[in-house]
């Protein structure tokens, strides 16, 4: 579903990805995980087409060069970015039917909110609120909410567990795992290493911006040297 190959792109001055290639098969959950700084936001934005790049994108055997980041959305893949950037002083809901935009025009373009309001119930409860008012957890739910809305082919989650409580934290990881059981590809980054390897098929270790080792997300997760060298753990 997903190619990189030789990808190269610098972000704020600085060589963030230098050399990268991977790829995602449709149904897979693909983990990149790595110590901070190391480029994996970067790998995700340039994914999405939010930063320049050198190497080759294609989706679907597709190439994304020069497709701007609007229509990489239209085409199928969601990004729920760091920090999650929704729209505070708007509610619930308006976040969510937001995340519909790109698909205006289509009818069924809210359909999906049946969907958002069974992975998270919590957010049908929460419509009239303004997003600044929820929790980090809820939160981050309506970031995937929001994401969700696109109808995506390929879901990308930037540490989804960041800044939630321990206990939210489970729901979550568990809401990707239901995701992926929809039909649903996930690329996911994630801080929490143990969990994203846990529920990952497969995992590319990225250090400095090079991806280091790549294999089935249980091998690298049970190798101490590997744990040790490029995870920090």
């Amino acid at each position: 579903m997903l190619r990189l190959e030789n990808l190269s792109a610098s972000y704020r001055g600085l060589k963030a990805l230098q050399g990268v290639s991977l790829q995602v098969s449709a149904g897979e959950i693909v983990a990149v995980v790595g110590a901070n700084g190391a480029g994996k936001s970067t790998l995700l934005k340039s994914i999405a087409g939010q930063v320049a790049t050198e190497g080759a994108i294609a989706f679907d055997g597709k190439s994304l060069a020069k497709v701007p980041a609007h229509m990489i959305a239209r085409m199928g893949i969601g990004l729920v970015p760091e920090g999650r950037r929704l729209f505070p002083r708007l509610s619930v809901e308006d976040n969510l039917r937001l995340g519909a935009y790109a698909r205006r025009g289509d009818p069924n373009r809210f359909k999906p909110l049946d969907l958002v309001f069974e992975l998270f119930p919590r957010l049908k409860e929460r419509l009239p609120q303004r997003a600044e008012t929820l929790s980090g957890g809820e939160q981050q739910m309506l970031a995937i909410g929001r994401a969700l809305m696109t109808q995506p082919r390929l879901l990308m989650l930037d540490e989804p567990s960041q800044g939630i409580m321990p206990r939210l934290v489970d729901d979550i990881l568990a809401a990707v795992q239901r995701i992926r059981g929809l039909g649903v590809t996930v690329l996911l980054v994630e801080q929490r290493l143990a969990e994203a390897l846990e529920i990952a098929d497969r995992a590319y270790v990225l250090q400095t911006g090079r991806i280091v080792m790549s294999g089935p997300a249980k091998e690298i997760a049970a190798d101490d040297a590997v744990r040790r060298a490029y995870l920090g753990i």
